[in-house]
C-alpha cells in the first residue's frame, strides 16, 4: 500500500542523507491520497447528515397526530414540575412513578429490566395503580412522563401510547414522573431542589432501597430532615421481595415520610402505602439526577445497579 511505501521510504531517508528524490515523491503521493480520502469522508459525513435530517422530518410528521393526543392529555391532566412537587408537599400526597420502563413492564409481555424480570402478575399490580383502580386521589398522586420528543422517547410513545391511552383516569390529575429525573433539575436549577427539601424539611424519614445499591445520601437534598434510617430490600428482583417488605413497612413507624429507590416495585410499595394512610414517594435516581446536573456525574442509567 502507498501509505507503508511511503513510511518505510520517510524511515530510510531519516537514517540516510536527505533530498532522496524516491521520498519526495513518495510523500507526495501520499498527501494526494490523503486529500482524497479526506474529501471522500467529509462527502460520506454530509450525507449521512443529509440522511438524517430527512429521517427526523418523517418521525415528526409521522407522529404528529400521537403527540396531539399526548399533549391534550397532558394539557387537561398532568401537573407540571413545580405543581407536582407544590401538591406531594402541601397536601403530604404519595406520588407512585411511570416511566418507560414501568409502562413497558406493565404492557410488553417479557420485557425485562437489568434489575427487574417481567411477570404477569407485575404487569397487572402496574396497571391497577396506572388506572388508579382502588387508589385515592387523596392520597396518592400518579406520575406520568415528561413528553419528550428525542428519538427514544418518539420510539416508546409509538410503540405504547395506543395501549396506554385507554388506561389513564379520564377524572383524576396526573403528576410528571420526571421531577427525580436531570431534566427537572436542569430546568429548574436551584428551586428544584428546594421543593425536594421542603418535602422533608424537619421530617423523619426511611429510605427503602436495594442492598448495597448505589443510593447515596446528598447533602445538598437531605441536610434538612429530622432524622433518616434505611430498610432494605433486595437489589434486584425486588417485586418478589414486596410481600415480606411490605409486612416490615406496615409494622413500622406510621409518622415517617417513606422515600423509595426501588424500580418499579418502589412504584407500587409507594402507592400501596398511601392505601393504608402512609406518606411514601417513589423518588428513583434523585441523588444521581441531582449529580449529574450539579456535579457533572454521569446519567443515571449509565451507573451499575450495586456498588462496586
Amino acid at each position: 500500500m502507498i501509505w507503508d511505501r511511503a513510511r518505510k521510504l520517510v524511515k530510510r531517508h531519516m537514517a540516510g542523507p536527505p533530498a532522496d528524490p524516491r521520498v519526495l515523491k513518495a510523500m507526495k503521493e501520499a498527501n494526494t491520497e490523503a486529500r482524497k480520502q479526506n474529501e471522500l469522508l467529509y462527502d460520506i459525513r454530509w450525507e449521512l447528515k443529509q440522511q438524517r435530517k430527512y429521517l427526523e422530518g418523517f418521525r415528526a410528521y409521522a407522529s404528529t397526530a400521537m403527540f396531539a393526543e399526548i399533549r391534550a392529555f397532558t394539557e387537561a391532566q398532568q401537573l407540571g414540575f413545580e405543581e407536582t412537587m407544590r401538591r406531594v408537599a402541601d397536601n403530604r400526597l404519595s406520588l407512585a412513578r411511570f416511566g418507560d420502563g414501568e409502562l413497558k413492564l406493565m404492557l410488553r409481555p417479557q420485557y425485562n429490566l437489568r434489575f427487574q424480570p417481567w411477570s404477569a402478575r407485575l404487569a397487572g399490580d402496574l396497571r391497577a395503580v396506572l388506572t388508579m383502580d382502588g387508589f385515592d386521589p387523596d392520597r396518592l398522586l400518579v406520575g406520568f412522563p415528561y413528553t419528550f420528543r428525542d428519538v427514544h422517547w418518539t420510539s416508546v410513545w409509538q410503540d405504547i401510547w395506543p395501549e396506554v391511552k385507554p388506561l389513564l383516569n379520564p377524572i383524576v390529575p396526573y403528576g410528571t414522573s420526571h421531577v427525580s429525573r436531570p431534566i427537572y433539575f436542569s430546568h429548574l436549577g436551584r428551586r428544584g431542589v428546594e421543593l425536594w427539601r421542603d418535602v422533608w424539611d424537619g421530617q423523619d424519614i426511611s429510605i427503602v432501597t436495594g442492598e448495597g445499591s448505589r443510593f447515596h445520601l446528598e447533602p445538598a437534598l437531605f441536610g434538612n430532615t429530622r432524622s433518616i434510617d434505611f430498610v432494605y430490600s433486595t437489589a434486584t428482583d425486588a417485586y418478589a421481595d414486596l410481600p415480606r417488605l411490605m409486612r416490615e413497612l406496615e409494622d413500622a413507624d406510621p409518622g415517617r415520610l417513606y422515600l423509595f429507590a426501588l424500580g418499579p416495585a418502589g412504584t407500587l410499595a409507594a402507592a400501596w402505602l398511601s392505601q393504608r394512610g402512609r406518606w411514601a414517594i417513589d423518588m428513583g435516581h434523585i441523588s444521581e439526577s441531582w449529580a449529574n446536573v450539579f456535579a457533572g456525574g454521569a446519567w443515571p442509567e449509565e451507573l451499575e445497579v450495586v456498588r462496586k
